[in-house]
């Protein structure tokens, strides 16, 4: 049996490596003498549930994750509960628990008994993953010995959560530097295998809130656009498929009938080696382009930098497509005889004289844009 020592070395070691925490379950168990110990996580914003524990049975473990946790007559106390209080079944609900369908249609046959103590290493508005040992249904007690020993670990194991957490929202928010943050030209969204939004940067969530057919219901991503929704299910699932980063595995093009509106979203596969305790494993990487947007933030740096209106700006942009004035007058809704002042007034603030001098200003100006 590994020391309390060894076992705190192998508890900050699982900050770095999720893989770690099935045989450093089995080691807490055996340590602080129950039949099992889990790692039981539930995020009812996105429907998620997850749960770690080696020695239970395995069709157990699944039937919790798939059904059972929403029926947990202790979920909604443990949620409730503070990080670091080592609570039991007197904390979150005895009587109730014993009268529940969840205890006498599911639980009483799982293979481990009733009694439990446990503790939260995070809670997230309705969410938490809590660090539960489980008695044997031989001797459904727990021990004041297994308390005490379970107390000298817990602060270890919420300082790892903490650190895992921590170093996964760095690798998120790399991830989204790298592709662009906090620009007018990429939103970021990182998701997992059930199209679970894990990381949404700023452009992202306008994104969200501005109709843009890119939704986030119960937590999972969807465009409205129906083919190009079962698109994106089919990118994301094969980005879960595959163990290593590639190239973008899939292009979808958003509203590809308005060219005002359109958005085009880049899908590859996403992984960081640490992931946070009881959390979604990230699946794949959304990175979307918003020329509508980028067209927009760059009229409005026209108008700052030069002194251009509204109007003068969204002609100078127009007249980047290089098919002339006429051309230009037209996608704007003007006349000739407007575009010829307006760009006499552009010409002027610009600094320039001649259509092909303004031309490599209005570049040099927008290619951070």
């Amino acid at each position: 049996m590994a020391s309390a020592t060894e076992i705190v070395g192998q508890i900050y070691d699982a900050a770095f490596d999720a893989e770690i925490w099935p045989e450093l379950l089995c080691a807490i168990a055996d340590y602080t003498g129950v039949e099992n110990a889990a790692l039981v996580a539930t995020d009812p914003q996105i429907n998620y549930s997850s749960v770690v524990t080696p020695r239970a049975d395995p069709q157990v473990v699944s039937d919790y994750a798939d059904h059972w946790w929403e029926h947990d007559p202790t979920a909604e106390a443990t949620a409730r509960m503070p990080v670091g209080q080592v609570t039991s079944l007197d904390d979150t609900g005895r009587a109730k628990f014993f009268a529940s369908r969840f205890y006498n249609d599911y639980w009483h046959d799982s293979g481990l008994g009733a009694e439990r103590v446990a503790t939260n290493l995070f809670t997230d508005n309705d969410g938490f993953a809590s660090v539960v040992l489980q008695a044997s249904p031989r001797r459904d007690e727990i021990e004041d010995d297994t308390r005490h020993r379970f107390l000298l670990l817990v602060p270890h194991l919420i300082r790892s959560a903490d650190i895992a957490r921590r170093l996964q929202r760095m690798a998120f928010e790399k991830a989204a530097l790298n592709a662009g943050f906090g620009t007018h030209q990429t939103g970021t969204i990182i998701v997992d295998a059930m199209r679970r939004v894990l990381f949404a940067d700023d452009a992202a969530e306008q994104l969200f809130a501005a109709r843009s057919g890119i939704n986030v219901v119960h937590g999972r991503i969807h465009f409205a656009n129906a083919s190009a929704d079962a698109a994106l299910s089919a990118a994301v699932n094969a980005c879960s498929q595959t163990r290593f980063n590639a190239p973008a595995g899939r292009r979808i093009d958003l509203n590809p009938t308005q060219p005002d509106t359109t958005l085009t979203v880049d899908i590859s596969p996403f992984r960081i080696a640490g992931v946070a305790p009881g959390e979604p494993r990230p699946a794949a990487i959304l990175l979307i382009d918003d020329p509508g947007r980028r067209r927009r933030q760059h009229a409005d740096a026209l108008q700052k930098n030069f002194g251009f209106t509204p109007a003068e700006a969204k002609l100078a942009l127009e007249m980047l497509k290089g098919d002339g004035r006429a051309a230009a007058a037209k996608r704007c809704g003007i006349s000739i005889n407007t575009a010829r002042t307006q760009l006499s007034s552009i010409f002027e603030k610009a600094g320039v004289v001649r259509q092909a001098e303004l031309i490599k200003v209005l570049m040099d100006h927008g290619r951070a844009y």
